[in-house]
């Protein structure tokens, strides 16, 4: 199983755009600005479609998250595990789960060797070991980000260390 398999049976399409915009900062290939932009370096090449299409991204990283995670490629993951028997329709039909076949090939990858960016595809932002980058990766997490409003870019509701509410001092 590739990362983006993992990631779409650890936690959906959102999860793979995670671990591919994850892996590009991660390993250089995109950069972040101060101000938490995201920009291609040049000369970084893709490899995979979903990696493509994350290279392709000129914004902050709740926007990219937001825009990959609708694309087309991503949604072609969905749909080869979908044509696989590995996810299958949830609770009511609304939404996808993977299948017990899917759950045995996430649990095996629980195993393998722990790259940082099968961390991230099976843990989303908890698997970042990077403080720093887990902190600017976890504000696309939160809804009602302050970010981009004139508010020195802090957000009202989560705290330093992730969390929810609160003063970060």
């Amino acid at each position: 199983m590739d990362r983006n398999e993992v990631a779409y049976l650890s936690g959906g399409r959102r999860r793979v755009a995670l671990a591919a915009l994850f892996t590009l900062v991660e390993d250089g290939r995109l950069r972040l600005s101060y101000a938490d932009k995201l920009y291609t370096v040049t000369g970084a090449e893709s490899g995979d479609p979903v990696e493509e299409a994350a290279l392709a991204q000129r914004s902050t990283i709740p926007e990219a998250l937001a825009a990959l995670a609708e694309h087309e490629s991503v949604r072609a993951v969905e749909e080869d595990l979908i044509r696989r028997g590995l996810v299958g329709r949830g609770w009511l039909g609304l939404t996808r789960r993977p299948t017990p076949a899917g759950k045995k090939l996430t649990e095996h990858a629980m195993h393998e060797k722990r790259q940082p960016s099968l961390r991230v595809a099976l843990h989303g932002v908890a698997g970042i070991s990077d403080e720093t980058l887990r902190r600017r990766f976890a504000v696309a997490k939160s809804k009602g980000s302050l970010r981009g409003q004139g508010t020195g870019g802090w957000d009202a509701t989560r705290d330093y260390d992730g969390g929810s509410g609160g003063n970060p001092w």
